[in-house]
């Protein structure tokens, strides 16, 4: 009996041995050497993270093991830049970890307290804060007044009263124009004081000078913003610098779309 144990533990440690082995030579060929990532980015700021997010994600992941390397541990880097969207994201095995990376467009703006000012991309996620209304790829972006807002963590959804109809208005200038920053500067949430044409109206400046009022932003939002885009369009160059024109509610369930007019004295 204590020789067939002497030969059952003699088994036993050999076999932890040769698992040992397995395990250490495993590793040796399951480990990250690589870690690819490619980058989009838009703006000099853009490129400069690109730069650290690079070193920490080697600096972490270089020499550990590709088997059970956590992917939700990578993910929790590339959070820590909140101005990148993580695209594509995959372990290659045995030794490489590849992922893509975008650059947010930082599009919108709001002012939360006094020169304090929270930087939205153009899906109306929080990026960060700045200083100032300056984009990281020139101008300004399309400053949000007059909405009662709140922000989140960074890369989380801005929320609020109109936002939402703000945000899909703005999407049909987006899918028209390379950059409504170029066209646009801000848009106002303004009271009506007339029950009649709605609780608030739009107001879009455009950076030219002309305004475009849109009255009850709810209803028919994209169609009123196409309209207006229309309207903009077919404007001479001359009309653009000075006056305004503005979107109203029909009876019939519709609206109309004004004339250009001079400029209200308000």
């Amino acid at each position: 009996m204590k020789k067939k144990g002497k030969i059952l533990l003699t088994t036993a440690i050999g076999l932890v041995l040769l698992v040992a082995v397995i395990a250490a030579a495993l590793n040796a060929v399951f480990t990250v050497t690589d870690v690819k990532v490619r980058y989009s980015t838009l703006s000099e700021e853009g490129l400069d993270d690109s730069f650290a997010l690079q070193a920490e994600l080697e600096e972490k992941f270089v020499g550990s093991s590709t088997t059970f390397l956590d992917l939700e541990d990578v993910r929790e880097i590339v959070e820590k830049y909140p101005a990148f969207r993580l695209d594509g994201l995959e372990k290659k095995f045995p030794r490489t970890l590849t992922l893509s990376v975008t650059e947010r467009k930082e599009t919108y703006t709001f002012e939360y307290e006094s020169g304090r000012f929270a930087v939205l991309d153009e899906e109306g996620l929080y990026l960060y804060e700045k200083t100032d209304n300056v984009n990281r790829r020139l101008g300004g972006n399309v400053l949000l007044e007059g909405f009662t807002l709140t922000k989140g963590e960074a890369g989380t959804a801005v929320t609020g009263a109109y936002f939402e109809e703000a945000l899909k208005f703005c999407n049909v200038f987006a899918d028209q124009l390379d950059d409504i920053r170029a066209n646009l500067t801000s848009i106002r949430l303004v009271p009506t004081g007339n029950p009649i044409e709605g609780d608030y109206f739009f107001r879009l400046l455009f950076h030219e000078g002309l305004y475009a009022d849109v009255y009850s932003p709810s209803h028919l939002t994209e169609d009123k913003a196409m309209a207006v885009l229309l309207k903009y369009r077919e404007l001479p160059d001359a009309q653009r610098l000075y006056g305004f024109f503005d979107v109203v509610d029909s009876v019939n369930g519709g609206f109309t779309v004004s004339d250009h007019r001079d400029k209200l004295p308000f």
